[in-house]
């Protein structure tokens, strides 16, 4: 059997890492895992989006994005996935361009995609129905469909029709999403939830001394992943707490990286657990989800968790319990959660000790296993 996941950017991410670690317990189990991956990063939304333009942006945007096609496809030799996670070195990579094209693969392929890139131009290239597509949700349609930025809101709305028309075997990550999807009209079939390399994120092994208190800051330029929310925290309580370490996750502005006292900037790799397990409070203060997995990294790095109540945190954290959750977009809960860690060792010695108890039910090797007798199950039946 033959697996492949299509790609729609080549930019590290918890996406990324979530399809290293799934690839590699598949090639373990005898699968041929390949990874598909573009010249250009999110091709189709952005060809959706020049049509909202004026004639002379919508040339020149055709322009830049021809060019930076004929770059990517010298420039990409390698999907980032093999330079910035442990990969096998039986998975394979394949780079496309504009669209992955299922011309040459075999009978009894299942394509597993991100929706909603990529379909359309795949589906076209479709030799017979003996070639199987699946789509995995990672996010709250509902959510995506109320987005301020408009191109966001149409693309989403484009691709629930598309998928309520062809009604294409659909997977979700989430209990939410799958609620959403479903009152959209969407075909759900398969709920799984994420899963983490425990060989990877574990506890330090030597106890982190605590002086000074560390507070790391996960940071993601996509509005919908709250860093201003989270960084307006950070602000808040530098005056009341100048002896703790801030710290930056992941991309910030200029402007905002004046607000901490270090900036890791996009980590992966050993170096990325490294300062999970450095961390003894850390902060995801994402507006809406899927199944976020750096809460549940920082966890079974031994951090004391402050996330909100995004889809899919409720399926590993627990108010008081091994984490503290607050709603979404509510930027004084967020901040009194952190205060209360800050001035609180016991609750933050509680959480940090639970924490990795309930990773440990949330190994990749489990999900990447379900996920994989969904697919077969997929892969034996007539039709799309």
């Amino acid at each position: 059997m033959t697996v492949r996941f299509l790609m729609s950017n080549n930019r590290p991410s918890s996406i990324t890492r979530i399809v290293a670690d799934t690839a590699n317990v598949f090639t373990r189990q005898g699968v041929t895992a390949v990874v598909h991956y573009p010249a250009v990063d999110w091709w189709d939304y952005r060809v959706f989006t020049l049509s909202r333009l004026g004639l002379r942006k919508k040339l020149l945007s055709w322009i830049r994005l021809l060019l930076e096609l004929v770059a990517g496809w010298v420039a990409r030799p390698a999907w980032c996935g093999f330079r910035l996670h442990p990969v096998d070195s039986r998975v394979q990579a394949v780079l496309y361009g504009v669209s992955p094209s299922a011309r040459d693969w075999k009978e009894g392929d299942v394509a597993l995609v991100h929706p909603p890139y990529l379909l359309p131009g795949l589906l076209k290239t479709l030799p017979n129905d003996r070639i199987k597509v699946v789509t995995a949700l990672h996010v709250n349609l509902e959510k995506a469909l109320q987005s301020p930025v408009p191109e966001t809101a149409a693309w989403y709305a484009h691709w629930v029709a598309f998928n309520r028309l062809l009604s294409i075997p659909t997977i979700v990550t989430s209990r939410e999403t799958e609620e959403g999807a479903r009152r959209l009209g969407i075909r759900v079939d398969k709920l799984i939830y994420g899963g983490i390399d425990l060989g990877f994120f574990h506890p330090p092994e030597t106890p982190r001394s605590g002086k000074p208190l560390t507070v790391t800051l996960y940071c993601d330029s996509n509005p919908q992943k709250g860093r201003e929310l989270g960084v307006a925290a950070i602000r808040a309580l530098k005056k009341r707490f100048p002896e703790v370490r801030m710290g930056s996750l992941g991309n910030v502005t200029p402007d905002q990286a004046k607000e901490f006292d270090h900036n890791h900037g996009y980590l992966h790799g050993e170096e990325y657990a490294r300062v999970l397990r450095e961390s003894d409070i850390f902060v995801y203060p994402s507006l809406y989800d899927g199944f976020p997995a750096p809460p549940l990294q920082a966890m079974a790095c031994g951090a004391a968790v402050v996330t909100t109540a995004v889809e899919g945190v409720s399926a590993y954290a627990a108010h008081e319990e091994n984490a503290l959750v607050c709603p979404p977009g509510e930027g004084e809960a967020l901040q009194n959660n952190l205060i209360r860690l800050l001035t609180d060792a016991g609750l933050r010695q509680k959480l940090a000790g639970n924490g990795p108890v309930m990773a440990r039910r949330h190994s990749v090797e489990q999900s990447a296993e379900e996920l994989l007798e969904f697919l077969k199950k997929v892969g034996a039946e007539k039709g799309l």
